[in-house]
């Protein structure tokens, strides 16, 4: 089909259509438990990810909002002060995204063996120790985190385009 035909069909695509656009790549891991053949599966609310591209390429969040109409993926801690100083979340598209660990619904748990599942659950079983005893020892820091210094994390701020350049000169008419 021709680009234009293409183009409009997107933009004019039904609810239950666009919601199919919303998939990403499976990782490998998940990849290798899967019973049926698939490269891609559609996200969901509480999905762990991986950011491939963009100024967050590596971050691992959990998905905390999709907007179907719009196409676009929020993620947990993934924010930009506008200009009115709100914390706004940064939208990301499906296909620049990797699921890492699942939310566990009827229908993944048909697709997907149980160890698919058993990681996110023995991570929530650690989290919720650690919360009970916090005196307990620090883990230990990986050799490549020990030699690295900690970097001062200073939250990203959005320039209006006002402040990025010089207003245009005002022409005056001469009388």
């Amino acid at each position: 089909m021709k680009p234009d035909n293409e183009r409009k069909k997107y933009y004019n695509e039904k609810l239950h259509q666009k919601k199919k656009r919303l998939r990403a790549h499976l990782s490998k891991e998940l990849r290798s438990q899967l019973t049926k053949k698939k490269r891609s599966l559609q996200l969901r609310k509480g999905d762990t990810v991986k950011v491939m591209r963009g100024p967050h390429k590596g971050k691992e969040v959990k998905v905390s909002k999709i907007n179907t109409v719009a196409r676009k993926v929020f993620l947990e801690g993934t924010t930009v002060t506008n200009a009115r100083a709100r914390e706004v979340f940064i939208p990301f598209s499906a296909s620049d995204l990797m699921l890492i660990s699942l939310e566990s619904t009827p229908e993944r748990k048909k697709m997907f063996s149980e160890e698919a599942f058993k990681k996110k659950k023995e991570e929530k079983k650690e989290e919720a120790k650690e919360a009970k005893n916090p005196q307990a020892a620090p883990k230990a820091l990986k050799p490549e985190e020990a030699k690295k210094p900690e970097e001062a994390k200073k939250p990203e701020q959005v320039r209006r385009p006002s402040e990025t350049r010089p207003p245009p000169p005002i022409p005056v008419k001469p009388r």
